[in-house]
């Protein structure tokens, strides 16, 4: 999450010409860690997925760590 944390806000920082414009760009990461949130890698793709629309949902340009699952 620190990592994921840390890449969204560097970019954030970071402006990008195009053209004669200036842009800021913004990162939404779905974070998943094993065996927490998945014991398969298609899980944890899954589990990441979840997180990453769940981030869009909440307003975008935001790190959200995947829930743990209902079975655990």
């Amino acid at each position: 999450m620190e990592r994921a944390e840390r890449c969204r806000r560097e970019l954030a920082e970071q402006a990008i010409t195009v053209g004669a414009a200036e842009v800021r760009v913004t990162l939404s990461i779905g974070v998943a860690t094993f065996p927490a949130h998945g014991d398969s890698g298609a899980d944890l793709i899954q589990s990441a997925d979840r997180a990453l629309y769940e981030a869009k949902r909440q307003g975008r340009d935001r790190v959200v760590v995947a829930m743990m699952p209902a079975h655990a």
